[in-house]
């Protein structure tokens, strides 16, 4: 649900911007700030690249993020009427992205434009820069490069110590993440209990902190949302983690919601936690699984492989529908395997109707690395699928097969009858 410095401003709840937004900004003479600069028009796609809004893209993420609307004039800062802005096509959006990408080091990833619906002949059109933990982020301009900073409502370029300053707070701010990151990884493996068979474990952090609402009332939402994008993904597969939890039983944890299992000590045992943040946990018991229609199952340390490409859709899925809940941004997302026996058994992965021994596959050690991405939350779904298959990839790739035998980007028709 979208909130924007504009929403902050007027006082409003988390929802769409609406052309009344626009006009109440207009009534209010609502002034340009750290968060939010008004523009009369927007540039021509083909001048956007050479245009001063590349560098006021680069200031508002070095600042923690702000917003820039087309489409209001502004009298000594303050708004004070309507102007049209011109038309945002899907072409246009896709420009603003690449250059946001391309033009400046390095890379602000998930900006997001809006075309502002409206009824009168004054469209308004809305960039959402997301604060950067990247930051400085630099442009070029006069031969040379400089990291550009909002400052009230003006742009500066940054000082030398500025520029050490943010260099130190982007290391810092990495070192913190990680160990965040681990946390939650290591949360959800002593969730599942890793003593008695193999689990897959995820969790995954936005790269940027966006310190939101208690999820309370939407938990349910989101993880019917993730539930469908991974069935859609699995080409009708209903068999991921994410089907085996209780959505009705959810309750509070610290900093956020966490979700029981369906069927404690079942052996599809599954646990997630939805963090404030917008960090998300994961993990699933994969060890022991049915090996076929007459009953039998695996050995408590044989994880199918197809396990671990409906762990990854089922992962990369809720955190997408998480994202789509808050500010689109970069996730760091991390995937492993834990056993804990006390016997000599390892990890064994096993490729579905294939007989011992070319389908049991290892690790090169016998013990699972983690393996980690980051993936950009702000595409969509369909396009999305790619960070699920990466990171599926790189798993499969550490028992030496080449590539996940059932997510692919050859997707069916998105169902008409989804309506986010």
């Amino acid at each position: 649900m979208l909130y924007t410095p504009l929403h902050r401003l007027l006082g409003e709840q988390p929802g769409p911007l609406t052309d009344r937004m626009i006009d109440d900004a207009v009534a209010q003479g609502i002034e340009e700030g750290e968060e939010i600069d008004w523009k009369k028009l927007l540039p021509a796609e083909k001048d956007f690249r050479e245009s001063g809004i590349v560098k006021d893209i680069a200031a508002f993420a070095n600042a923690g993020g702000g917003m820039i609307v087309f489409g209001v004039t502004e009298t000594t800062r303050a708004a004070s009427g309507r102007y049209d802005a011109g038309l945002l096509t899907e072409s246009y959006e896709r420009t603003i992205r690449q250059i946001s990408m391309a033009a400046i080091s390095p890379p602000v990833f998930g900006v997001q434009a809006f075309a502002i619906p409206s009824t009168t002949e004054n469209r308004a059109v809305a960039l959402l820069v997301p604060g950067s933990p990247d930051g400085p982020h630099l442009v070029y301009r006069n031969d040379q490069f400089g990291a550009p900073l909002r400052t009230g409502a003006d742009t500066h370029w940054m000082k030398e110590r500025q520029i050490e300053s943010a260099y130190r707070y982007r290391f810092e701010g990495q070192r913190l993440g990680e160990e965040s990151l681990r946390q939650i990884y290591d949360d959800m493996a002593n969730a599942a209990d890793t003593s008695d068979r193999a689990v897959l474990v995820g969790a995954a952090r936005p790269r940027t902190r966006h310190p939101q609402a208690e999820r309370r009332e939407w938990v349910t939402g989101i993880v019917t949302r993730a539930t469908l994008v991974t069935r859609w993904w699995l080409a009708g597969t209903n068999d991921g983690p994410l089907e085996h939890l209780d959505m009705h039983l959810e309750r509070p944890t610290l900093n956020g919601r966490y979700l029981p299992p369906t069927d404690p000590g079942d052996c599809r045992e599954a646990h997630a936690v939805i963090l404030n943040d917008s960090s998300v946990g994961l993990s699933w018991r994969a060890g022991g699984h049915e090996r076929d229609k007459t009953g039998r199952h695996y050995e408590p340390h044989q994880i199918p492989t197809r396990a671990v490409e409906a762990f990854a859709a089922s992962l990369l899925a809720l955190v997408h529908a998480v994202a789509a809940d808050g500010p689109a941004d970069e996730y760091d997302i991390v995937l492993g395997v834990e056993f804990e026996s006390l016997t000599s058994l390892r990890p064994e992965f096993h490729v579905r109707n294939a007989a011992p021994p070319s389908g049991v596959h290892r690790t090169l050690s016998g013990r699972f690395r983690p393996v980690q991405i980051t993936a950009d939350s702000s595409v969509d779904e369909a396009t999305f699928i790619s960070a699920a298959i990466d990171i599926a990839t790189s798993a499969l790739n550490q028992v030496g097969l080449k590539k996940p035998s059932y997510l692919d980007t050859m997707l069916t028709p998105r169902p008409r009858d989804w309506t986010w």
